[in-house]
């Protein structure tokens, strides 16, 4: 037995290592645009930071229309985040598409604590002032256009490189290929080719190859306001896990543990077309995933967090 117990505490090592350095202060870049997997990342980061494995500092929005800092403080105050910071790229306004359940937000719970894109920080300014404050190294989690990010590196790459512990980024397709959050406009495309060059620290990437496998939010029950937010969106019965899996990966602080395998190199992007190509080396600074498990391993990993706020 005292065989057992010691590998057992051997195997828990890891976690009990995790867990001693939480919370872990993270910032969440989202575009909180078109795509709804962005609310289901919010809701799991928000749990996690109830069950103090986070301390979320922050959310900054890279795309922004009028309808994204209203929508944004009213879900952050249903849960139970109203005074939440937000900030937002004051000069990404020009992305393409509509939003199909930002207003079913708005509707459903009015109160707020923000209203406009004038009643927060812009991103360089907000991401300046999070990190300079903190005593610890924080990371970053960002899913949606690269754009805010990067303009905090050309603002100040000695910061990133002193106060950013890692970057978790749903972006690209690998090893190669064309994904969303790198190719819509040129704006994302010179931004990723920014961060894929010059950001200092660590990143691991989620490819759209990943979470086109895996869906999550089906479950919720109807009265739950990210439940109506799914159905505004036309995903009833759950959205691609892109988001939520990055924010989870985060949270973990850990692929591995998060079902994944990785593979190390560096990603290249292309400034015109916004294709991402891999090259391996083992001792680049980026990092890809692969999926170790079925779809549904992570399926039921993500929705149970998404429903523990109604236990």
């Amino acid at each position: 037995m005292k065989i057992k117990s010691f590998f057992l505490s051997l195997a828990l090592l890891p976690i009990l290592i995790s867990c001693s350095e939480a919370p872990k202060p993270v910032i969440f870049d989202t575009d909180w645009w078109t795509d709804v997997d962005d609310a289901c990342a919010l809701r799991l980061l928000l749990q996690e930071e109830s069950e103090g494995t986070v301390d979320l500092l922050g959310v900054c929005i890279s795309a922004v229309c009028e309808t994204s800092v209203p929508s944004l403080s009213s879900f952050l105050d249903y849960e139970g985040a109203g005074s939440m910071r937000i900030g937002a790229d004051k000069q990404a306004t020009d992305y393409p598409g509509k939003s199909k359940w930002h207003q079913t937000i708005i509707d459903n719970h009015p109160k707020r604590a923000v209203s406009s894109i004038d009643d927060v920080q812009d991103c360089v300014e907000f991401y300046r002032d999070l990190l300079s404050k903190s005593r610890k190294k924080v990371d970053i989690i960002a899913v949606g256009f690269p754009n805010a990010i990067s303009r905090l590196l050309e603002s100040d790459p000695e910061l990133v490189a002193k106060k950013v512990g890692h970057l978790w980024l749903m972006a690209g397709k690998y090893p190669e290929g064309e994904e969303h959050n790198f190719i819509l406009t040129e704006r994302s495309r010179l931004s990723g080719e920014n961060i894929c060059l010059h950001w200092p620290t660590p990143v691991t990437l989620l490819g759209w190859e990943v979470g086109i496998k895996v869906r999550v939010g089906g479950s919720l029950p109807e009265d739950d306001l990210l439940h109506k937010v799914l159905v505004a969106h036309g995903s009833a019965d759950g959205r691609y896990a892109w988001d939520p899996m990055t924010a989870w990966m985060a949270c973990l602080g850990s692929p591995e543990m998060a079902g994944f395998k990785t593979v190390t190199g560096t990603v290249t992007l292309d400034p015109v077309t916004g294709k991402n190509s891999f090259i391996p080396k083992e001792d680049g600074l980026h990092r890809y995933v692969i999926m170790a498990h079925e779809p549904g391993w992570y399926s039921s990993a993500i929705e149970g967090i998404l429903l523990k706020k109604h236990m």
